[in-house]
């Protein structure tokens, strides 16, 4: 019968600490980026970040649509002339 030795416990408690600091420091810094704080407004087509401090003063968005709650702009239908006749 093969008996557990104490490095093994050692290693046990070490891997399993050293994993719970790693989530506190992902779960940390995904707090600290995630709510920093960066406004975006809705300027109609676009969203804009202003920012007090050079380099990136004025920020604008016109594909991310999630950042200031834009709504998708309406699709516009493909003109028929343009494609080319196939038959």
């Amino acid at each position: 019968m093969l008996f557990p030795t104490k490095s093994l416990f050692l290693f046990i408690k070490f891997s399993i600490r050293r994993y719970f600091i790693k989530i506190i420091f992902v779960a940390g810094t995904t707090t600290v980026l995630g709510c920093s704080g960066a406004v975006w407004k809705n300027h109609g087509d676009s969203c804009i970040h202003i920012s007090e401090k050079p380099p990136l003063r004025r920020v604008i968005n016109y594909s991310d649509h999630e950042l200031c709650g834009r709504k998708l702009s309406p699709r516009t239908a493909p003109n028929p002339l343009t494609r080319p006749k196939t038959k």
